[in-house]
């Protein structure tokens, strides 16, 4: 029944897309020279309709010979060299063209031997749905890694290796349009083993197109890779040294093959690391509170491994299939401490001893099928997923009254099992008269825990019924987008896209009769982008996006997962999606500076509340409140003398909070954060470079929650030898422990305060060498698979 919706449009659309895909071609092809009549390489071809509209363009290789193809049709020939156009001719293509030798003539060009190609490309773009940082042509595209290249692209930060854009959280990354089916430490090691020689662009898409899920509000950061024919076998290994209070270590391998046919990558991968974490929580009331302190030993140690592979049967067709396996094992040892007060009187005090052992076995399955359907760009692209994530964890807790000597011994025990089914078409359709990309896509989730609770009876444990349940939850979502973009002239584009959304949920569990949570709700998120472009100086852009929001797993689930026997976390079962509506102008000065006014709302937004239940410390997962977001933003990035790249940003946000429930606090609260990255080449052959980053948010607003001041300064130093082979770094981070979680909500009627420490200052020392041919790069594609953050 939901297909069937969507059959009727999409039957018009392949009809449509029929006739363009069998049209008529010819080619257009020639060979641009210089005043000597040496061949130019890297000269831009533009294909025109009459009308100044972009049909295809294409850039003149190393002999530079072109060759374009267009329908039957008239068309302006257009040739571009280091921004400036020297070729405007009107051609009629009844037949194929061939214009022979076109030579620049020497009142016009600039020599070669005295061009660098890469002043050829800005170092920041702004296209109609995106920002480009073009790391090619960037200081930190000598001899650097992958994760440094995202720390100095404009509005990303990396905190404790997790990677955000600012004001939207932690985003979805993406390599040559795939997602990476990664958490954010495997992320961290996986971006680490990447050179930033090899890439190309990083494209920061602040309100991502009808193209991709409109789950989650986050930002998405899409990593272009460079191409290259070569053939052979390549890899690089790695390793690093960690030391916080504690040490860690991590390596990696990763070995390519190219040859003409098969593309392939084995990545292995392993990270050992432990903390000494430290923090406060508190339960402030009028009559009733209570004061917790803890400190732990976090431990996380990882192995797993990458392995892709893909086929190509034809120059149109190529096969590929990609199988991820992850394993950790997180154990955590913590000492605590409770002190309970009435009217501000002490009324009891307990020590707490918690040991609890975390595994998590993850598998992660995709396969892909690429048609191209003409050399104009059309294409067809299947793929399926498959992601099983089981964490089994157990808890035990060893807690003292002091008043009344009671001891008491509590193990908290659970297994889940997710399991995640996506499949999805796209297909692309760029043609004279603008670009249409359309698609459908199904997902199912199936996710599946029991939650034991034991007491410590004499020898044994016996099973706490009331505290115990088993929930299984199943959803189904049903997808399909349609986006329409088309370059106007020279200065005006534009993209509009609608993507519909429907899901279908249900979940039950043991201990009650019939479903606990069922329902469905469908929904259409529509995108929209306007760019104009008055000359190559300024860039006006105007976007707006929908999205939703849907709970994670844990949310959902009713289980209490004790952090100790008075102290808990519960899921809610009847949570509903908070909807977002995102709106940016941007005006862009030299590709150098760049200013966004943004408006943010979420609708129904989800919130941890904090009670204190008979003595017990709650913490129950709600729709709480609503929120509107108004914000500048301003970037600037600049290279000095050619050794020194600077990013530097501020933000400044007005923040209204407003309560949808009783227990809940209205929050309107200005702030304001700015970040000065640096990197310096401390030598003509920039393989020593200087790191100098730094980072301030002031008090802001995070869904019903105040966080106090954040601050991050973090110095380092690399350097590559063996023609950059071989690439040492030395990185301090958080140098002044400034790096520090702290906030406080109302809500229920009690003031909840948390200070955290996540242990954050430590030294990173890492090495990596290549090795083969540096230019061959496996198997770089991945799968957009975005529903997988749900049951992380």
């Amino acid at each position: 029944m939901i297909l069937s919706k969507f059959t009727s449009p999409l039957t018009v659309l392949t009809l449509l897309s029929s006739g363009v895909v069998f049209a008529q071609e010819f080619s257009v092809t020639g060979k641009i020279t210089d005043s000597n009549k040496q061949p130019l390489q890297f000269v831009q071809i533009k294909l025109q309709n009459t009308d100044k509209t972009l049909v295809v363009n294409g850039l003149t290789d190393s002999s530079g010979n072109f060759s374009l193809k267009g329908e039957k049709g008239d068309y302006i020939l257009i040739a571009e060299y280091l921004g400036k156009k020297y070729l405007e001719k009107k051609i009629s293509l009844q037949s194929s063209v061939d214009l022979g030798q076109i030579q620049i003539t020497e009142d016009q060009s600039i020599k070669i031997e005295a061009v660098n190609i890469k002043s050829s490309k800005k170092l920041i773009e702004r296209k109609v749905d995106r920002l480009v940082y073009n790391v090619e042509n960037s200081i930190a595209s000598q001899g650097m890694t992958g994760l440094d290249a995202l720390r100095n692209t404009p509005l990303i930060r990396i905190q404790n290796e997790n990677v955000s854009i600012v004001g939207k959280g932690n985003v979805v990354v993406m390599i040559n349009d795939r997602l990476i089916n990664l958490s954010q430490n495997e992320l961290a090691g996986y971006l680490q083993s990447l050179r930033s020689d090899d890439i190309s662009k990083i494209e920061v898409i602040t309100t991502p197109p009808s193209k991709y899920e409109a789950q989650g509000n986050s930002g998405m950061i899409n990593i272009i890779m460079k191409k290259n024919p070569n053939l052979g076998w390549s890899g690089n290994a790695s390793a690093s040294y960690q030391k916080t209070s504690y040490y860690g270590f991590g390596s990696g391998l990763t070995l390519n093959y190219q040859s003409k046919k098969i593309s392939t990558s084995l990545k292995l991968r392993q990270y050992n690391n432990s903390a000494k974490p430290k923090g406060t929580r508190s339960l402030i009331g009028s009559d009733n509170s209570i004061y917790t302190n803890e400190v732990r030993k976090d431990e996380v140690k990882i192995l797993g491994f990458n392995y892709s592979l893909d086929y190509k049967i034809n120059a149109k067709q190529n096969i590929g299939v990609i199988y991820d396996f992850n394993r950790q094992r997180s154990t955590m040892n913590a000492d605590g401490a409770s002190r309970y007060e009435r009217l501000g009187i002490v009324d009891s005090t307990l020590s707490t001893v918690q040991k609890q052992v975390w595994k998590t076995p993850t598998h992660t399955l995709n396969a892909y099928y690429d048609l191209k359907l003409d050399t104009l760009g059309k294409k067809l692209s299947i793929t399926a997923n498959y992601l099983n994530n089981a964490p089994d964890k157990i808890n035990d807790f060893n807690t003292l009254n002091n008043f009344s000597a009671l001891e008491t011994t509590i193990r908290n025990s659970s297994y889940m099992n997710y399991n995640i089914y996506s499949g999805q078409a796209d297909l692309t359709l760029p043609s004279q008269w603008g670009n249409i990309e359309t698609g459908v896509k199904y997902t199912s989730f199936d996710n599946k825990s029991n939650v034991e609770y034991y007491n410590l009876i004499g020898p044994d444990y016996v099973i706490n019924p009331a505290n115990s349940n088993n929930f299984h939850y199943k959803e189904h979502n049903y997808a399909a987008y349609l986006s329409y973009q088309k370059d106007f002239s020279e200065k005006w584009s534009a993209k509009a896209g609608l993507r519909y959304e429907y899901t279908q949920f249900n979940g039950t569990n043991s201990e009650v009769q019939g479903n606990i949570a069922e329902g469905k709700y469908g929904r259409l998120f529509p995108t929209a982008y306007v760019r104009y472009k008055p000359s190559d100086d300024h860039v006006f852009s105007l976007s707006y996006s929908k999205r939703i929001e849907r709970p994670s797993f844990q949310t959902l689930n009713p289980f209490r997962w004790y952090t100790n026997p008075y102290m808990y976390f519960t899921g809610t079962p009847t949570l509903s999606p908070s909807y977002n509506d995102n709106v940016e102008l941007t005006y862009t000065l030299k590709n150098k500076f760049s200013a966004t006014l943004y408006n943010q709302y979420n609708k129904n937004g989800l919130s941890n509340i904090a009670r204190l239940v008979n003595g017990i410390y709650t913490n129950v997962f709600e729709n709480a409140y609503n929120e509107n977001k108004i914000g500048l933003q301003l970037a600037y990035n600049e290279t000095f003398f050619n050794i020194w790249e600077t990013s530097l940003s501020a933000t400044g946000t007005y923040a209204s909070t407003k309560p949808i429930i009783p227990e809940a606090e209205k929050i309107e609260l200005s702030s304001f954060s700015y970040t000065i990255y640096n990197t310096i080449s401390l030598n003509k052959a920039k393989t020593w470079s200087l790191l100098v980053n730094f980072w301030h948010d002031l008090p802001y607003v995070y869904s019903n929650i105040k966080i106090k001041t954040q601050m991050n300064f973090s110095p380092g130093i690399k350097a590559s030898f063996f023609d950059k082979k071989l690439n040492i770094s030395a990185v301090l981070n958080d140098l002044f422990r400034t790096l520090t979680s702290e906030g406080y909500s109302y809500n229920a009627g009690y003031r909840n305060e948390f200070y955290n420490y996540f242990d954050q200052r430590r030294l990173n020392l890492s090495v990596n060498y290549s090795f083969g041919n540096k230019k061959v790069k496996g198997a770089g594609k991945s799968i957009r698979f975005e529903e997988k953050s749900r049951a992380n």
